[in-house]
């Protein structure tokens, strides 16, 4: 165990560092009747921050107050890292501490004695878990000196420090900050709209306590009802953990014959072996603050902690294939250094790009560009830094760059090309700055993320939700129609059953429910026939206007990790060639391939956007002549990029397998990339219930500020389940229990949403549907 250390220097200026985890507070009492100050330098989630600390003119022995604050006391809550207290006193007989005082250090106290007390240790413990130093300052000797009094008796600073009975809360970080504040306001912005007196239009006046949903009575046959969750993705998954955790009655269908949506790992069948797979959908897991919600899941409640491995993003081994030219990461860095024009892009070179932008390199958008944006965050306070970034939520990237930065479009289709996908640039400027903020957080500079991936692949997670389940999801079930019934107190789903390889008597079937919770991709949700289930206009519009990016993977298996000769461990390959990115593997050898350092599988090609529809539209299955024209491709590509001959890959190739997740008719999208102002439209609409008793609810990772993360899936769970906790207390399989509690204390909180705030957030989905129903009736009556 870290304990305090003081960290004496010259004068009156001292440090004391603080371990992560410990409270401080600082009191400051002077005897002399001038201006005193003291500056507390310091840091807090990642924010330098400087507290004057000080007292006036003429007032003596009384506690000094915070100039920046009403708080009698500086305290200082735990932090995740150690902290240094940088001290410095001053003092004036006239004028004034803050100003001209800090440049003068005419006025800096000339000495401190300084006492340190521990609480005693008794066994068996190791450490005190508290240490009080008394700091007494001098402020010049001799002439200031109170007559009969001891010397060092100008003021006193009092330090506590004590140790915190839990470990310190990791800071939250700004990406995740922003990611969440997007929602927060966007939800905000949607209320104040139908309830602020000074909007335009009728409004409906917030109560001051949220009222239960009115409903009419059940029958025992209704109130036996489950609740019915589509999709036995991890969203699904989590939602059923949660459901049977409080005791209510669920079922998950699934449309596929496979659980875990787009958490999906494919073991290579010809030469099974432990690490014989990749991860065709999510792979990698970084360990920030908005993936606390799947740490959690994995580490303490599915206990896999043992089953996470390292992974590794970086290899300066890895090449880039650019113009026809490939070198390794480690020698273009170099050349760059250097001025040089290793991909022949510049116009002086016969390229199509302006030889300064070619001498600033193409990361100058990410690491320059980008870097302003995110420096907001730095320079102002996070409210006034959100505004700001939000003032250009109606910018594309590419509109950004030519409207604002004044960049040449050669420039721009450059930097796409170099660092994104074809055509993500046409994508919403703050949604890249945010995704951008969660990697490369300005307040962390320097401090490294750590990222993980399952030993065994993505796959464990989704095996091990599914073993804890009681009620395990039903396969080939695809929703096909929902449709109130009952007088809109339950909601019937009919499934098609003919996906099913077993020769069934039917191939339709309905089940009834009390609630129905969605966990589908909007693009599959589409495809279901809404039209006897009331949806708001904006739901609807939401649904069909909701961006999801393509995405493709092609999976190759080698006889051998035939790059390890190339001295490639992890990390990944890019190029402007169609396959784009090669992503090396983070897992371990295997027995049936032995010899290597890691797996002999790679992620041959991985892109998104125009470059994976282009490859996409060669996936029409194996043996077909368009997968053979993908997979010659593939393996030229390969070749071209790593500077091999294509013949000696093939003597190496064993077995492929490609995915598009456009062309998976259980996904229609890989993940949500929004357009320019799509998000504040989309969200506050589709994380409200629909039908006309709120019994049809929205999940999965569209529906969250997290989207196209596991994190975000998870999110959107929690908070579809408290909302069908508000919306439908009947639910509680034991009223004189508190469900909702119950719920917090056993799933916890959620940085997306508060209780009240979503409280209101359903109310006036109630009060809403009410209306547009009531004006829906009357105008049926007039017709």
């Amino acid at each position: 165990m870290s304990r305090p250390k003081l960290v004496f220097a010259t004068g009156t200026n001292f440090k004391i560092e603080i371990p992560s985890g410990w409270f401080t507070t600082i009191s400051i009492v002077s005897r002399k009747s001038y201006n005193r100050l003291v500056t507390v330098d310091y840091v807090i989630d990642g924010n330098p921050r400087v507290s004057f600390i000080g007292n006036t003119y003429g007032k003596t022995n009384e506690v000094m107050k915070d100039i920046d604050s009403p708080s009698d006391l500086l305290a200082i809550v735990p932090q995740e890292d150690t902290q240094t207290l940088d001290f410095n006193a001053y003092y004036s007989t006239q004028g004034t501490v803050k100003g001209d005082l800090l440049k003068d250090d005419k006025y800096r106290s000339t000495r401190a004695n300084i006492i340190t007390t521990n609480k005693p240790v008794r066994a068996p413990k190791e450490f005190p878990d508290y240490t009080t130093y008394l700091i007494f300052i001098e402020d010049a000797p001799g002439s200031s000196q109170v007559a009969g009094a001891p010397e060092y008796d100008d003021a006193l600073i009092t330090v506590n420090v004590l140790q915190g009975y839990k470990p310190a809360t990791p800071p939250v970080d700004t990406g995740s900050a922003a990611l969440t504040q997007t929602g927060k306001d966007a939800i905000k912005e949607f209320i104040n709209q139908y309830t602020d007196p000074t909007a335009p239009g009728p409004t409906i006046p917030i109560p001051p306590v949220i009222p239960p949903p009115v409903r009419p009575p059940l029958t025992p046959e209704l109130s036996a009802l489950p609740v019915g969750i589509l999709g036995a993705g991890v969203s699904g998954l989590y939602i059923a953990l949660i459901l049977e955790s409080l005791g209510i009655k669920y079922e998950i269908l699934e449309g596929s014959g496979r659980t875990g949506g787009r958490l999906y790992t494919h073991n290579f069948p010809n030469k099974p072996g432990k690490y014989q797979y990749y991860d065709v959908g999510a792979m990698r897991y970084p360990d920030t603050s908005f993936m606390q919600r799947t740490f959690d899941l994995a580490r303490n409640r599915l206990g896999l902690k043992d089953q996470m491995l390292s992974y590794i993003r970086g290899n300066d081994n890895a090449f880039l294939c650019y113009n026809g030219i490939a070198v390794t990461k480690a020698t273009f860095a170099t050349e760059s250094k250097q001025g040089a024009d290793t991909f022949k892009a510049s116009q002086s070179n016969d390229g199509t790009v302006p030889d300064e932008y070619v001498a600033k390199g193409s990361g100058y958008f990410w690491d320059v560009i980008l870097d302003e944006l995110r420096q907001l965050f730095v320079d102002n306070p996070f409210d006034v830094a959100f505004k700001k970034l939000q003032d250009l939520d109606g910018h594309t990237v590419t509109s950004y760059l030519t409207f604002v930065k004044q960049i040449p479009y050669e420039v721009i289709k450059w930097y796409e090309t170099m660092e994104s996908r074809t055509g993500l640039f046409d994508q919403s400027l703050t949604e890249t700055v945010l995704a951008s903020l969660v990697f490369n957080d300005p307040r962390f500079k320097g401090k490294d993320i750590d990222w993980f991936c399952f030993d065994g692949g993505s796959e464990i997670v989704h095996k091990a939700m599914e073993a804890k389940l009681q009620n395990k999801p039903i396969h080939y079930y695809r929703a096909i129609i929902l449709k109130e019934t009952d007088n809109g107190q339950s909601v019937t789903v009919t499934f098609d059953l003919s996906g099913n390889p077993r020769q069934l008597a039917v191939s339709q079937i309905e089940k009834k429910y009390s609630n129905v919770i969605s966990t589908m991709s909007l693009g599959c949700l589409r495809m279901v026939d809404l039209d006897n289930i009331y949806l708001s206009n904006g739901q609807r519009s939401a649904i069909r206007q909701l961006t999801y990016t393509p995405s493709i993977k092609i999976g190759l298996q080698f006889k051998t990790p035939w790059w390890e000769k190339l001295k490639i461990v992890g990390g990944q390959s890019s190029t402007d060639r169609p396959i784009r990115d090669i992503v090396y593997p983070s897992y371990g050898p295997d027995d049936s391939h032995p010899g290597s350092k890691m797996s002999n599988c790679m992620i041959a090609a991985y892109n998104g956007m125009q470059d994976s529809q282009r490859l996409g539209g060669l996936m029409k299955g194996r043996g077909t002549p368009e997968e053979k024209i993908l997979l010659d491709l593939v393996m030229r590509d390969l070749a071209a990029v790593h500077n091999l001959n294509v013949d000696d890959l093939w003597k190496e190739y064993e077995d492929y397998y490609p995915w598009d997740f456009y062309r998976d008719q259980f996904q229609l999208g890989a993940f949500c990339q929004f357009g320019p102002g799509q998000f504040k439209y989309t969200y506050p609409r589709l994380t409200q219930p629909a039908s006309g008793q709120q019994r049809l609810h929205f999940a999965g990772d569209a529906t969250s500020t997290f989207h196209g993360w596991v994190a975000g899936a998870l999110n959107s769970g929690w908070r579809a389940v408290l909302g069908l906790l508000q919306n439908h207390p009947e639910l509680n399989p034991n009223p004189n229990e508190d469900i909702i509690a119950k719920f917090k204390n056993i799933w916890g909180p959620s940085e997306e949403w508060d209780e009240k705030d979503l409280a209101v957030h359903n109310w006036l989905a109630r009060e809403l549907t009410r209306i547009d129903l009531a004006s829906r009736s009357r105008a049926a009556n007039v017709h």
